[in-house]
């Protein structure tokens, strides 16, 4: 890495930290002005990201009797701690999506996580667009490479590429997020494919989250039904790509057979 590259990647970590100290810190006042929580009630949610299944219960348990007495601020500490997690790709939002559903419901939940997620994933794609592209190269310099190739070639389907990108694990969901501007995907097809391709993996967990009591696992949450759903979903939206190119190949030998 040239002494160029090297500045240019610490000013753009530099940037990003100030944003997350800047994120973190609004998140922290938002929370500090909420009604406050019993003493026992805060050291159950200080555990979160929990590391089992039961503390995320207890955690639900906690939240169900705090948003009995203040609901709006329950679904705004959850969209803040989501929005920070999605657009700085911290682990956990997994676990606040299982929240989701045992606080909302299946499908209250489900949309909630819909929004938050997109718009998190968004402001991924927006800080990478400013000054991501420095760390991207460094992080991925091969792996950029090969994805901007993919994107190019699927120039006219990127809706359904984004969609399937998501519903499938070809890729990690933060490096679609950063990379996706710096190889030029517009901000529109990737919002929508988005909201859309992470439907099947939202679901799944915020369906998982309504009945915690069941579940003895995190790989509980895949039922054979709802990973046929999103196997379904994948392969619907690879359908319109494949027939667009079966009818130009169609189109090339019925033009080359006139000639």
């Amino acid at each position: 890495m040239s002494a160029a590259q090297t500045s240019r990647l610490r000013s753009s970590l530099l940037v990003l930290a100030a944003l997350l100290i800047a994120a973190g810190a609004s998140s922290w006042a938002l929370l500090r002005s909420l009604p406050p929580f019993e003493a026992g009630d805060l050291e159950v949610l200080r555990s979160f990201p929990p590391s089992s299944l039961q503390q995320l219960a207890a955690q639900r348990d906690v939240l169900k009797g705090y948003a009995a007495e203040s609901p709006a601020a329950v679904a705004a500490g959850f969209c803040a701690a989501y929005l920070l997690m999605q657009s700085f790709a911290i682990p956990g939002t997994i676990f606040l999506s299982l929240l989701a559903g045992g606080l909302w419901g299946v499908w209250r939940g489900s949309a909630l996580v819909a929004v938050v997620s997109t718009l998190g994933s968004c402001s991924c794609y927006c800080m990478s667009w400013a000054v991501g592209q420095p760390l991207a190269h460094a992080l991925w310099p091969d792996r950029l490479d090969r994805y901007a190739a993919e994107v190019a070639a699927r120039r006219r389907e990127l809706l359904n590429y984004i969609i399937f990108l998501r519903v499938t694990p070809i890729l990690p969901n933060t490096f679609i997020n950063v990379a996706s501007p710096i190889v030029g995907v517009p901000l529109a097809p990737f919002a929508l494919g988005t909201l859309l391709g992470c439907l099947p993996n939202n679901f799944f967990a915020v369906n998982a989250g309504s009945h915690l009591s069941g579940l003895r696992s995190l790989s509980d949450l895949y039922s054979t039904k709802l990973v046929g759903l999103g196997v379904t979903v994948g392969v619907a939206a690879l359908m319109p790509i494949y027939l667009q190119r079966r009818a130009a190949r169609n189109g090339k030998q019925t033009n080359g057979k006139q000639a």
